[in-house]
């Protein structure tokens, strides 16, 4: 018997590609904590993720709200060179069988089996999968008793495999190329698995509809939970550009790239005191290892506000990627001036040169950064606004709303099979 039936919430079962924190190392788990938290009150849940060896663990006070959380070990790149070598066959085999590579790294055989025993023993009402990589666990159930799911599309992995085969080195073009094709066949039939499909704007649902016509794709903004208080505005000395992201997505190794080659040194020939922070997890070897002046790259932190707090302006020029980009929402809920390029704040209605400074071209975008940095009373002005626009926009109750009638429409009337 399920908890609706005795007056209560739903039976919630979450499939995650990563534990979600509070305070996780990159936006994705950060989101999705904030998203769990609030329906942990109201409805009973089961948490299945995945997780690399060196991630925290789910946060503790959100699995105390739980029913059920489990973790199952996420394969990574490899320690030797035999499990590396070993994973790259895997990863050829899949792109042989096409399944894209991303995809194959998330399959779990324990999380598969225990997936059938939660939804034999448990007896979820709706299960929902966050990213499309957990899409390929669905459906969940025998036939005769399927249980509606949800998909939540973070960000469309056909348009993103497009882009990043596009923008890939010839060396490993053909690689990209091939996994591009595979996540165009992968997605479409993930689509079709679910009785729901979640976008975060309106033109992830348009890319979406294209790959798969579904009578349940709905639009339901990424949000992301109001500080108590702003951050220092102005922010402190020397005067600091951060970019936060993590690099295991390719967007912001993009982005990345784009600070250090072009953005930055403009800016720094400008100001010559001012600094460069690269804030996140699991930065390439290149960034690393690299010698630009005023760069830093601190590779994971334990807590991203302290650098926020003291950065003058946060950017964010991402040219490739969909969804809707939680450092975005971050650095206007925190207060903080922004620039950042159309692409980095599509699905957030904000308005350039109030809420923050939009810029495309990397010239544009050093010009944007370069005077926001000589001008202390334009960034307390942009970063009063953004606080003012977050404090009307932001926050989960709308979201989890939507959310809740959504499962509503699937548990009173469930889908055709």
């Amino acid at each position: 018997m399920s908890r609706r039936d005795e007056g209560g919430g739903l039976r919630l079962l979450f499939l995650l590609p990563f534990a979600p924190r509070l305070d996780a190392p990159h936006g994705g788990g950060r989101s999705l904590a904030q998203l769990i938290e609030p329906l942990s009150r109201r409805h009973r849940l089961a948490l299945l993720c995945l997780r690399a060896p060196d991630d925290p663990p789910t946060d503790e006070a959100l699995a105390a709200r739980c029913d059920v959380v489990e973790e199952f070990v996420q394969r990574g790149v490899g320690r030797t060179g035999l499990e590396r070598w070993s994973r790259r066959a895997r990863l050829a085999g899949a792109l042989a069988s096409g399944r894209p590579m991303w995809v194959a790294d998330t399959w779990s055989d324990e999380l598969a089996r225990r997936i059938a025993e939660l939804a034999a023993s448990w007896r979820p009402d709706v299960v929902q999968a966050e990213f499309h990589v957990m899409g390929q666990y669905l459906p969940v159930g025998p036939p005769a008793r399927r249980i509606p799911a949800v998909l939540t599309e973070h960000e469309p992995g056909a348009a993103a495999g497009a882009e990043i085969a596009r923008g890939a080195r010839w060396a490993v073009r053909p690689l990209m190329v091939a996994d591009a094709f595979a996540w165009k066949r992968f997605e479409r039939r993930v689509l079709r698995s679910a009785d729901a499909v979640v976008a975060f704007s309106e033109r992830d649902r348009a890319v979406l509809g294209q790959l798969a016509r579904h009578d349940r794709l709905r639009v339901i903004p990424l949000t992301t939970s109001l500080p108590a208080e702003p951050l220092d505005a102005a922010g402190a000395d020397p005067p600091t550009i951060v970019f936060v992201g993590n690099f295991i997505h390719p967007p912001n190794i993009g982005a990345a790239r784009r600070l250090v080659d072009t953005i930055f040194p403009a800016v720094l020939a400008r100001h010559p005191d001012s600094r460069l922070e690269l804030i996140g997890d699991r930065a390439p070897a290149w960034l690393q290892a690299g010698s630009w002046p005023g760069v830093t790259v601190t590779g994971r932190v334990p807590d991203v506000t302290p650098y926020l707090d003291r950065a003058a302006v946060v950017v964010a020029p991402l040219h490739t990627g969909g969804g809707i980009r939680v450092k975005v929402l971050e650095a206007l809920a925190h207060g903080k001036a922004l620039v950042a390029s159309t692409r980095a704040v599509e699905g957030i209605a904000l308005t350039d040169g109030r809420d923050y400074l939009r810029a495309d071209g990397d010239g544009a975008f050093a010009d944007a950064v370069s005077l926001l940095l000589g001008d202390e009373r334009r960034r307390v002005e942009l970063g009063r606004a953004a606080r003012e626009w977050a404090e009307v926009n932001l926050g989960w109750g709308v979201t989890v709303a939507a959310y809740e009638a959504l499962y509503a429409e699937l548990v009173v009337a469930p889908p055709r099979r």
